[in-house]
């Protein structure tokens, strides 16, 4: 049976944020648009909305529901965005009462009970969705007997909720089809600091091998996946041809684990003499990388390496389970600035173990290893980590309201050490004390070489002083 199926990306930032998102990097949902290209695959009528990339609101989407009414609406949702799914399927239902509505993404996978739990909420899709929403267009109207045969879903029968077996990660990525771009503008995800305005987001690989007990990536799977370099030579050329694009962004977790690969796709890019800048905003690994391989991926159009240094203090990496040294940070930092390959460093304020001296070692060391960007931001202990586990045993969690658990606004935790009002302070005093200096900004006016560059770093400077400068939300009040 066919459906008209409407694919929602809610709002991530909530009104303390939007002063930020209007300046912020908007990501590509590739999720989504991988999604949405395997049900067109399967014969079904999609349509998107990209709520966060193009400000959309709720009566934009009462909108689409009244005009497209469609039979299913699906819905994907990182922790700080459930409040507002539950919210549209709740709409959904009111404006379009035959209408099913499904839940996937990060935290329905966490914690799927609880939102299959919302009576305006059909299903929830834990894991990969391609394979599992197809499935579930053929079974969604035809009853519970034909639901539990969907692996990978949880669901309410009879007034409980029942989940159905684990589906398997895909093993072969090179058997999906290419994400739905024609959903999308692609300059609506346009990078503040990137090259160029013809840009697009590309995935080459799934699931993530390391361990680090502050990140969600884990409740996917660790079995890490990668797409041949054929397809995604393939896919760029397709970009390329298509969408005239020059630059992208490889948004992998973990791009440069399998080295023979690397090799191939730069070497590729190379031999065909594309002129593509690339870059991977979501980091890679400073243990997978050498000047060599550095060097090759120069040569192939990489201008920019993020990184998860996170800390400059060893014992917090260890505890972290990061599995880096600082000597490995240093080396691999300095051979980016010696090759001109731009440095963006990932800095997290507020782990437990953290004081205020070991706060000032890591802005030290950010000092020493000179990133062109230190993208620094309060601990967000996200349900379904190691590190929400220890805070929530030591009874450090201050607040459910998941809706709350965004970057830059007030921590939804406590530590030893610290009180929320505290962790954002540290956070703002390390990140103008790097940012806010003359050798910083003298930095970033030699790495500038157009005008087009111009514009895009004061966009990005803007988000910098908005997050370094904005006053975090202030506890509610007690009553009486």
């Amino acid at each position: 049976m066919t459906q008209k199926i409407l694919l929602i990306n809610p709002l991530y930032s909530d009104a303390a944020n939007a002063s930020i998102s209007k300046s912020a990097w908007k990501a590509m949902p590739m999720g989504m648009l991988y999604l949405a290209a395997a049900l067109e695959q399967a014969g079904h009528t999609v349509k998107f909305m990209d709520m966060e990339a193009l400000r959309l609101t709720e009566a934009d989407v009462r909108k689409a529901l009244s005009e497209f009414a469609p039979t299913v609406v699906g819905l994907t949702a990182a922790t700080p965005m459930i409040r507002q799914a539950v919210r549209l399927c709740r709409l959904a239902k009111e404006l379009v009462p035959g209408a099913k509505t499904v839940i996937g993404g990060v935290h329905a996978t966490i914690l799927p009970e609880e939102v299959a739990g919302e009576a305006c909420v059909d299903v929830v899709v834990r894991g990969e969705g391609e394979r599992t929403a197809v499935e579930l267009m053929e079974a969604l109207f035809s009853g519970d007997a034909a639901l539990e045969r969907v692996q990978g879903i949880t669901f309410k029968k009879d007034g409980r909720i029942v989940a159905t077996p684990e589906r398997a990660p895909i093993a072969d990525l090179d058997t999906l089809p290419f994400p739905a771009w024609h959903l999308v503008r692609l300059g609506d995800y346009q990078h503040p600091l990137g090259r160029t305005q013809n840009a697009a987001s590309v995935l080459t690989s799934r699931g993530c091998p390391f361990r680090c007990t502050f990140c969600s990536r884990g409740v996917f799977g660790r079995n890490y996946r990668v797409r041949s370099a054929e397809s995604v030579l393939a896919e760029l050329e397709a970009l390329r041809s298509r969408y005239g694009v020059e630059e992208v962004y490889f948004v992998d977790d973990a791009f440069t684990i399998k080295r023979p690969r690397v090799e191939s796709i730069c070497g590729s890019i190379i031999a065909k003499g594309w002129k593509l800048h690339w870059a991977t905003p979501n980091g890679v690994n400073v243990n997978t990388l050498d000047r060599d391989l550095l060097r090759l991926m120069k040569e192939s159009g990489c201008y920019s390496l993020s990184f998860g240094i996170e800390s400059g203090n060893p014992e917090t990496l260890d505890r972290i389970h990061k599995g880096q040294t600082l000597d490995r940070v240093r080396a691999v930092f300095r051979d980016c600035r010696e090759l001109d390959i731009e440095t963006v460093a990932f800095i997290i304020i507020g782990f437990p173990n953290e004081d205020r001296a070991m706060n000032d070692n890591t802005l030290r060391f950010l000092k020493e290893i000179r990133p062109d960007v230190a993208d620094i931001h309060t601990l967000i202990p996200l349900p379904g980590t190691a590190i929400f586990e220890e805070l929530d045993r030591a009874g450090f969690i201050l607040e459910r309201d998941w809706g709350k658990y965004v970057f830059h606004g007030r921590p939804v935790f406590r530590t030893a050490h610290f009180s929320p009002e505290e962790i954002h302070r540290e956070y703002k005093r390390v990140y103008l004390r790097y940012h806010l200096r003359p050798a910083y900004v003298l930095q970033r006016l030699r790495r500038i070489r157009s005008w087009e560059e111009v514009l895009n770093n004061l966009k990005g400077l803007w988000t910098l002083l908005s997050m370094g400068l904005r006053r975090p939300p202030a506890p509610p009040r007690p009553p009486g």
